[in-house]
């Protein structure tokens, strides 16, 4: 039988309940192939973007990184700044899970919340300081991406908008009001931690703090800022001096004049 023949009568023999089985079954193998090479390449763009950062970062060094032709990144992504506008996204969407970040935080319990997020911001400076310097480079520079993090980041601060007037109701904060407050609470430690762990000011770092200590830091000022009010001292493993952080009475100035 010529070969061309024999093709035909071994496809016709594959039965139609066999056959399309077999065909979806290449399709997701194909698909699955593909997701992991388009992941593999999400990961070495990562990779190169907290080492050289986004303005230095070119395909060959995402491709030189993964293994792999330069052909293939261009298959997966139209260029560099998409790829890396999905890595900072999906870098981005630890911040927003907000069952993980209060896992086992008691309701009602503000101090272990603000320290729970805290840590994790802390943790992300510490141990990615390549990419969260990227959030703010690629934000100045992509404007799309920089109206996504904006977003995302006044989403998670209106969870603290909403309850100020369950936290203070004889304050009879309205909401933009509300929100200014937010604003400015939320910028307590921020330029802190760009200088710890990002330009790595040695005036800071003269006080050397691991995740734990700087977390608390933070959260013990931000909460003295919130509450006019010390943490329960119970709470302080690390930053017990701060809660002595208080101006002397009158009377006791008086008196040592």
């Amino acid at each position: 039988m010529p070969n061309a023949t024999r093709k035909q009568a071994d496809t016709a023999a594959v039965p139609e309940r066999v056959a399309r089985p077999l065909a979806r079954a290449a399709r997701v193998l194909h698909s699955a192939r593909g997701e992991l090479a388009r992941a593999r390449l999400k990961e070495a763009t990562a990779r190169v973007l907290e080492r050289e950062g986004y303005r230095q970062m070119r395909v060959t060094d995402v491709t030189r990184e993964a293994g792999v032709a330069t052909g293939l990144f261009h298959h997966y992504f139209p260029d560099l700044k998409t790829a890396t506008i999905e890595v900072l996204r999906d870098f981005m969407a630890r911040f927003e899970d907000l069952e993980a970040i209060e896992r086992g935080v008691g309701k009602g319990d503000w101090y272990g919340r603000s320290l729970a997020h805290n840590l994790l911001v802390v943790q992300s400076y510490s141990r990615y300081p390549g990419i969260m310097r990227c959030m703010v480079q690629v934000g100045d520079e992509v404007p799309e991406f920089g109206e996504i993090w904006r977003v995302s980041y006044f989403r998670r601060l209106e969870l603290l908008v909403r309850a100020m007037p369950r936290l203070f109701p004889a304050a009879g904060l309205g909401d933009a009001e509300a929100r200014l407050v937010t604003r400015i609470l939320a910028g307590i430690g921020e330029h802190l931690l760009t200088e710890y762990y990002i330009v790595k000011s040695p005036a800071v770092r003269e006080v050397e703090l691991d995740e734990e200590q700087m977390a608390e830091w933070v959260t013990v000022m931000f909460h003295r800022a919130l509450f006019l009010e010390n943490p329960p001292p119970a709470r302080l493993r690390h930053a017990a001096k701060l809660a002595e952080m208080r101006r002397p009475r009158r009377d006791a100035l008086k008196a040592e004049t």
